[in-house]
């Protein structure tokens, strides 16, 4: 397990020169807070997604979801990111699940949104409010995306419907080279090279299958028929 493998920021933390120290420290990737509700935008991710850049790390964004129209919320979400341009083919999509006024059909809206507008598979964040809501039964449309898991503690403990964790936010207390504490540190279950290759969660799409097309073409007797093929 890697521990800690990556950061989540917002607009709260600091970062007075760069996060290249961090980056040295084996810190991997940075998952920064974009959008919350229908109008907030963190005013700190587009400056916070080039030092990830310059760090070369693993880069993030994460909407604080919150009760209303799940719809317009997914496409403040992903059409802020490409405005402010924090957003390209390597960024992962989370959504922040805090709010207990906001349903599980709510969550399952969102992240399908999320996935259709962007081609990658979003994350879903969340702790205790998740397992309120699940109450005991696990849910197969929730489930079948990846869990960051928000539990502080020495111990991960799962909703239902989940039998590991994407990534485990065990602390909201941590310390990181380069980000003035408290930081929330969060750990991954595999290597480096794993991490690195499943972040995105991009969707290839499959390759358009060879069609072969029939055309029957009548012309009078002596008419010559050219077919060129382009």
């Amino acid at each position: 397990m890697l521990k800690p493998a990556f950061v989540d920021l917002s607009h709260h933390n600091t970062i007075p020169e760069s996060l290249k120290d961090a980056r040295a420290s084996g810190i991997l990737g940075v998952i920064h807070k974009l959008t919350e509700g229908n109008t907030f935008i963190d005013s700190d991710c587009d400056a916070r997604y080039q030092l990830a850049k310059q760090a070369k790390m693993l880069w993030g964004v994460y909407h604080f979801v919150r009760p209303g129209d799940m719809e317009h919320q997914a496409g403040f979400f992903v059409e802020t990111s490409i405005e402010l341009g924090v957003a390209d083919d390597k960024t992962l999509y989370c959504l922040d699940y805090e709010d207990k006024g906001v349903s599980a059909d709510d969550c399952v809206k969102f992240m399908e949104i999320v996935e259709d507008m962007t081609g990658h598979e979003p994350v879903l964040y969340s702790g205790h409010v998740l397992k309120e809501e699940l109450n005991g039964k696990a849910d197969a449309r929730l489930s079948k995306y990846r869990l960051w898991l928000a539990q502080y503690g020495p111990n991960a403990v799962l909703p239902p419907g989940w039998d590991t964790f994407w990534g485990w936010q065990y602390t909201e207390s941590g310390s990181c080279p380069g980000i003035k504490s408290p930081v929330d540190l969060n750990a991954y279950i595999g290597t480096a090279k794993k991490l690195e290759s499943d972040w995105s969660g991009s969707i290839e799409q499959p390759s358009p299958s060879k069609q072969v097309v029939k055309i029957t073409i009548e012309a009078p007797h002596g008419v010559r028929v050219d077919v060129v093929r382009k």
